[in-house]
């Protein structure tokens, strides 16, 4: 696919990883997708090395380790999503008119954009981003990089009024799959993201709202193997199957949960 060169309000754009063990996780992700990193320095967030993954000479995602000091500091290693807006202030706004959570006032990145983070009325952390500089990951739906992100939420209906609110995206439902419901964000005519219910049973034991990331891979079985010969693990059976292609959720050695798809032959 060719590159692109920026993202409409809305959209998500960029995700990064905080890690308990930066090193080892660079060395595990680089085995599963093939990254190379070039590490910098993030003051502005608390954050001490931030390294971006590469793929093909492009940022497709990044990760750091946790710490205190920073804005955002999760209960455990977790791939955190970026929305990009054309406006922070007015979208904190809209959060603010809701009476949602604001977790960290804007900062700004230098001359890369302006971040902050908020949480739906489901417990979700979301981060918003206005681009300066760094509009995100320009490169998708290649080998090794971002592909999709999708919310996962234990309210269905509170989530997507709150995004529709805040971030003026439009959400189509329909069945899709196994899924009796399966909602899309829309932007501009096109689907951006995507969000379900977790199942009844789930909810009921206390699984948590949450971002999943796919990451696109050649062979999904391959990957799979490797995942768990290097310390992670599958966290289903068996892969799943979509009009898209063969996925499945894995979790990293440190304990991140994220996907890899190995879409179907066209």
């Amino acid at each position: 696919m060719p590159l692109l060169d920026k993202y409409q309000h809305g959209t998500p754009c960029w995700v990064d990883l905080a890690t308990t063990d930066l090193t080892a996780a660079k060395e595990f992700y680089s085995g599963l997708f093939g990254w190379s990193y070039i590490d910098e320095q993030m003051p502005e967030m608390g954050i001490g090395t931030y390294s971006m993954a590469m793929v093909n000479d492009v940022a497709t995602a990044a990760m750091y380790e946790l710490d205190t000091n920073q804005i955002r500091v999760p209960a455990k290693p977790n791939w955190n999503v970026y929305v990009s807006v054309d406006d922070i202030e007015s979208t904190l706004n809209n959060v603010r008119r809701r009476g949602d959570v604001i977790l960290a006032e804007t900062t700004d990145v230098d001359r890369a954009g302006r971040v902050a983070v908020i949480e739906d009325p489901t417990d979700c952390q979301t981060t918003l981003w206005q681009p300066g500089e760094f509009q995100g990951s320009l490169i998708r739906a290649e080998p090794g990089a971002l592909t999709w992100p999708e919310h996962v939420t234990t309210d269905l209906e509170q989530s997507a009024r709150f995004y529709e609110d805040v971030l003026a995206v439009e959400t189509v439902t329909a069945p899709q799959g196994s899924l009796n419901e399966y909602t899309m964000w829309i932007v501009d005519d096109i689907p951006v993201a995507g969000m379900f219910q977790w199942p009844d049973e789930m909810i009921s034991n206390g699984v948590p709202s949450m971002w999943f990331v796919y990451f696109q891979v050649t062979d999904l079985d391959a990957a799979l193997e490797y995942v768990e010969s290097n310390g992670g693990k599958a966290m289903a059976d068996e892969p799943a199957i979509n009009d898209v292609g063969r996925f499945i959720v894995l979790r990293d050695p440190q304990g991140a949960d994220f996907c890899v798809i190995e879409p179907h032959q066209r």
